[in-house]
């Protein structure tokens, strides 16, 4: 047996030192101190000294089968090398042939907008092109090709946040920065099972085992043991996922920029009112109860599950953290009320968005389902082919009295 003391937290760790040695020389229990067979850390992968944690939890390594395997899979995605040519934002409409890009992005669980476009005209000819000329062949820089397009689940590899994997809808291609899971059928209900299990605190525990700083590599991932379900449990983690997905979907309907955008804050009533803050207090509840399901389907007893809620990382790693998360994509600020409802009056004066659904005269399209391909256009945009309420040839001016006069529009 080998002891290990736990100080990361005392603002005095010389006192505190002194303290606990002091305990463990007079037979005294200190919470600080930890007992544990050097054999135990053999279950974990790559044999980190997990301490802290109990050897139940730890045999749950040896007990359950690894991720990767029964038909999932982990596998790292494209690196450009050069975002600024071949990298667009999506609501630029830079034309056909580019395709929608999971690229990591902020720390979001269960739901993120996939924001990027990556062009991919003839397959990604000009991309490989680039690849074969500064290294021999495009495997260098375009990897897994053959599970582009397909859904799956995708998470930021390099954050502060923590781990947060996410649907990504079927037609996408996965980055280097945002890797993907896939299970060997697509199939929709065992993604949101996984997605509920993935973003659960028992999972997060298993992978934090494993790692020293916020890095949340394939390997890592592909290592970390699953519980298998039983058909009611599959379902009724995934209906749990679901429902959290559509709630941050709608949360995420007035942002003008997302997918899912329907009307600007100032006025989204009328196309239905959402409440934020109830929004997000279901959200906390149905994470709490698939934290309580992965729990029981880990077998973690009740001092497992108190060890999940106090330190993960360790103190001395916070500069590394913070320097890990450098890649980690920023967070769109909240835009202000009015101005976010100027910017779209200007949108729909020039044909962007459209005046219908704030007038109640076009009903929004049915919520999607979380993998189905995103659409080319946000529901509150104007559909192809629809005149904007007032017509005009695309150009707008700024000449007071003028039909087409902006401030008039």
């Amino acid at each position: 047996m080998s002891t290990f003391l736990r100080l990361l937290k005392e603002s005095d760790k010389a006192e505190a030192l002194m303290a606990a040695c002091n305990h463990l020389r007079q037979a005294e229990n200190d919470s600080r101190s930890f007992e544990v067979a050097s054999e135990s850390f053999d279950w974990v992968p790559s044999k980190p000294f997990a301490y802290w944690v109990s050897e139940s939890v730890r045999r749950v390594f040896h007990q359950l089968p690894a991720f990767e395997g029964t038909g999932r899979t982990t596998k790292q995605g494209l690196a450009t090398a050069d975002d600024f040519r071949f990298v667009r934002i999506w609501w630029e409409s830079p034309g056909l042939g580019w395709m929608a890009f999971a690229k990591g992005g902020a720390f979001s669980p269960i739901y993120a907008d996939v924001y990027l476009v990556i062009e991919w005209r003839a397959m990604g000819s000009v991309l490989k092109a680039k690849a074969v000329q500064e290294h021999g062949n495009y495997g260098k820089r375009v990897y897994n090709e053959e599970y582009y397009f397909r859904p799956g689940l995708t998470w930021p590899r390099r954050t502060q946040g923590g781990l947060s994997l996410r649907a990504m809808p079927a037609g996408c291609i996965f980055g280097d920065k945002g890797p993907a899971a896939f299970c060997r059928t697509d199939d929709s209900e065992e993604l949101l099972a996984l997605l509920a299990l993935t973003n659960s605190r028992a999972f997060g525990l298993l992978v934090s085992l494993q790692m020293a700083f916020g890095s949340y590599e394939v390997g890592v991932i592909q290592r970390t043991p699953v519980p298998s379900l039983t058909a009611a449990q599959r379902k009724q983690l995934a209906n749990l996922a679901r429902r959290v997905w559509s709630l941050k979907r709608t949360a995420d309907s007035v942002t003008e920029t997302s997918h899912a955008f329907v009307l600007p804050v100032a006025i989204r009533a009328r196309a239905g009112y959402i409440d934020s803050l109830a929004i997000k207090m279901e959200v906390d509840e149905i994470k709490a109860e698939m934290d309580a399901i992965a729990f029981d389907l880990y077998g973690f007893a009740e001092a497992d599950r108190e060890a999940v809620n106090g330190p993960v990382m360790d103190d001395e790693m916070d500069d590394e953290m913070a320097d890990a998360g450098e890649d980690d994509e920023e967070a769109e600020t909240e835009v202000p009320s009015m101005d976010g409802l100027l910017a779209w009056a200007v949108g729909v004066a020039f044909g962007r968005f459209d005046l219908r659904i704030a007038t109640g005269e076009r009903l929004l399209p049915p919520e999607p389902e979380p993998f189905d391909p995103l659409p080319t256009k946000s529901p509150g945009m104007l559909p192809d082919g629809a005149q904007p309420f007032h017509a005009h040839d695309g150009i707008l001016v700024d000449d007071p009295g003028h039909p087409h006069d902006l401030a008039r529009l």
